[in-house]
């Protein structure tokens, strides 16, 4: 698998490792030495409280959650009231739900990841956390620099005439480093959204771009059905995370070649409900974590995780399921070859009513009919 690339940064970033482990403070150490940040590292939460106090400035904090004396929650609950510009980040050898979500409330993580970590999933989420401190350190800059220019521009009394003038051009810029700076925020959290979905992906190469591909064919099938735009765009938002909880299913699972045990399907099974947890708390501007919630729930009754049925599914989670299983039989995976996109058209038409919801079903059988199969996979290769 090759590793993700990373974003170019324009400052140079301070960095605090906290693990009572010294064997996995060095293995960090070494893997992020040649990437030029000033990194410091503790081997407990006291002490990391101590480094804290004594220098401040840093971009990214990184703790172990397991530890004697204080846990990484509480250490990060202490390091955001001390250091609140840092981004925090939490290492867990276990999934631990509860732990996570305290963690986002008390600890104000901004991401947290499982023991073992691969080495390029971890300098790719580093790499993108500490673009965002580029940004606002960026933004800090253009602050200060529009507050040296208004202190120029009070000292330019010269005449009413000149003042205006230097005002006006002033204003201007303030606008246009506005804009760009907008434009920038939008891109990042775009990027954002991307870079979640590829962090899953990149742990099962036989689904790389999955996520985006179901984004697609879901805004396409929106788009047909003549949803408004606030609906099409909580569509592929969800779209492009609703696979986000299985992160934290092992990879040997979700690459295993051959058909899966009962026990290895109920733990595939829980990445439903593991991204409603992990994105529940995020204030999106649509209901993202309860469309990926119900995404595999059924008209009958007979989906997951709570069984329920017709209308008591989301419609945002009816498209989002059928563009899921467009998608998944038309492409290859590791248990067996692509079925094509003939065969999931059978598989909607044959269960109109029953498993899929009869309006979005026709719908995909519209554009199936007017434009074959390039209506739902043009991108694909």
């Amino acid at each position: 698998m090759n590793a993700l690339p990373l974003t170019p940064l324009k400052y140079r970033h301070s960095i605090l490792l906290i693990d009572d482990e010294p064997a996995i403070l060095d293995i960090m150490t070494l893997m992020l030495a040649h990437e030029g940040y000033d990194l410091h590292t503790a081997v407990s939460g006291e002490q990391g409280i101590a480094i804290l106090k004594a220098h401040s400035d840093f971009s990214l904090i990184i703790s172990d959650q397991m530890m004697p004396g204080m846990t990484g929650v509480q250490f990060l609950a202490q390091a955001r009231k001390i250091c609140p510009g840092a981004l925090r980040v939490l290492l867990t050898g276990y999934t631990d739900t509860d732990a996570v979500i305290d963690a986002i409330n008390s600890g104000g993580i901004h991401l947290y990841l499982t023991k073992p970590w691969q080495k390029d999933d971890l300098l790719h989420s580093i790499n993108q956390l500490l673009a965002k401190a580029d940004l606002l350190m960026e933004n800090r800059r253009l602050d200060e620099l529009v507050r040296k220019q208004n202190a120029e521009l009070l000292r330019l009394n010269r005449s009413l005439e000149e003042k205006v003038h230097l005002k006006t051009l002033h204003l201007d810029q303030r606008a246009s480093e506005l804009k760009a700076s907008y434009e920038t925020i939008r891109m990042i959290l775009e990027g954002t959204v991307l870079a979640m979905s590829k962090i899953v992906e990149s742990r099962d190469p036989y689904t790389a771009g999955h996520q985006q591909q179901v984004a697609r064919i879901a805004g396409v099938i929106a788009q047909k059905m003549s949803l408004p735009q606030n609906a099409v765009d909580a569509i592929r938002i969800s779209a492009a995370l609703h696979d986000i909880g299985k992160i934290a299913v092992p990879s040997e699972i979700l690459t295993k070649p051959g058909q899966l045990s009962r026990l290895e399907m109920e733990m595939v099974k829980t990445h439903s409900q593991n991204a409603y947890d992990i994105l529940k708390t995020i204030e999106f501007p649509y209901p993202i974590a309860q469309i990926i919630l119900q995404h595999h729930e059924r008209m009958d009754g007979s989906g997951y995780p709570q069984g329920l049925r017709g209308r008591e599914i989301l419609l945002e989670a009816r498209i989002l399921g059928i563009a899921d299983v467009i998608e998944a039989m038309s492409s290859h995976r590791p248990y067996r070859p692509a079925m094509g996109i003939e065969t999931a058209i059978e598989e909607l038409a044959a269960c109109r009513g029953i498993l899929y919801d009869p309006a979005v079903v026709d719908a995909c059988l519209d554009i199936y009919r007017c434009e074959g199969q390039k209506g739902f996979l043009e991108l694909q290769a």
